[in-house]
C-alpha cells in the first residue's frame, strides 16, 4: 500500500499513522532527546512541588513518564491531537495518576488555575505564530499562581543564515545515526507542510506579553531550545 503524501495529511493524521513507531523513531531523530527532557524536569525551582502537572503535546508519554518518576506525588493530564499516540501513551504509562485528553492546541479547553506545572516536549512548533501566542495565553490561565510553564521545542534561527546551518547540522546527525534518506525526507515534507519554527527572542517576547516573568532559556542545541516562564500574580 503507498503511504499517502504528507501534504493531504493532518498533523493529527500524520501521528496516528507514526504512533506505534514514535519511539523508536523520535530517539535516532532528535539530538540528545534525553538531555533536553532531564534538564527540563531538572529546572523545575525547588521551591515548587507540583500535585497538578500538565503535558502538552504528550506524545507515547516520554516525558509523562519522567514528570511522574521525578514529582511522585502529582497527578498528570496528558493532552494530545492524535488519539493513537495517546493510547501509545495510556499502555507506556501505566498509573491511574495520569488522566488524558484528546485536545486541539488550536482550540484548547483548560480549566482556570488548576496546574502547577505545565511542560511540553517538541510539540508546540506545529501551530502557526499568532496560534503560540493564543496557546501561551491558555496556558497562563490555566496555571495557579507561582505555576511554571517550560517547553523544549524546535525554533528558528536568528538569522537565516543560522537556520540554514541548523538544517545541515541536523541533516549531519540523521546521516551519522543511518537514518535512511526516505526517512528524511518524510520528516523534511511534514516539516514544510505542518511546522512553525519561531525565533528564540519572538517567543521569549510573546512569554512575557502574557505576563509571564523569570522568562529564561535553559538549554539550547541546534534547533531543540528549552524555555522556562512563572506566573507571578502581583
Amino acid at each position: 500500500m503507498t503511504a499517502e503524501p504528507i501534504s493531504e495529511r493532518s498533523t493529527e493524521e500524520f501521528y496516528d499513522e507514526l504512533a506505534s513507531s514514535y519511539n523508536e523513531i523520535i530517539y535516532r531523530c532528535a539530538p540528545r532527546y534525553e538531555e533536553m527532557q532531564m534538564t527540563m524536569v531538572d529546572y523545575v525551582p525547588s521551591d515548587l512541588q507540583p500535585l497538578r502537572i500538565l503535558d502538552l503535546g504528550c506524545g507515547t508519554g516520554n516525558l509523562t513518564l519522567r514528570v511522574l518518576e521525578t514529582f511522585q506525588e502529582a497527578e498528570v493530564v496528558a493532552l494530545d491531537l492524535s488519539a493513537e499516540i495517546l493510547d501509545v501513551c495510556r499502555r507506556q504509562c501505566g498509573t491511574d495518576r495520569v488522566s488524558y485528553l484528546q485536545q486541539d492546541f488550536h482550540s484548547l479547553d483548560l480549566p482556570d488555575a488548576e496546574y502547577d506545572l505545565v511542560v511540553s516536549s517538541i510539540a508546540i512548533h506545529h501551530v502557526d505564530d499568532p496560534a503560540k501566542q493564543r496557546l501561551f495565553n491558555d496556558v497562563y490561565a490555566s496555571l495557579r499562581h507561582d505555576g511554571v510553564f517550560t517547553f523544549v521545542d524546535q525554533f528558528r534561527g536568528e538569522t537565516p543564515g543560522i537556520y540554514r546551518q541548523h538544517m545541515k547540522v541536523w541533516k549531519q546527525f540523521a546521516d551519522s545515526k543511518g537514518i535512511p534518506p526516505e526517512e528524511w525526507e518524510m520528516w523534511m515534507e511534514h516539516q514544510q507542510q505542518h511546522d512553525y519554527h519561531a525565533t528564540l527572542g519572538q517567543q521569549i517576547e510573546w512569554l512575557r506579553q502574557t505576563g509571564f516573568q523569570q522568562v529564561d532559556c535553559l538549554w539550547k542545541h541546534v534547533l531543540w531550545t528549552l524555555l522556562t516562564a512563572r506566573k507571578v500574580e502581583e
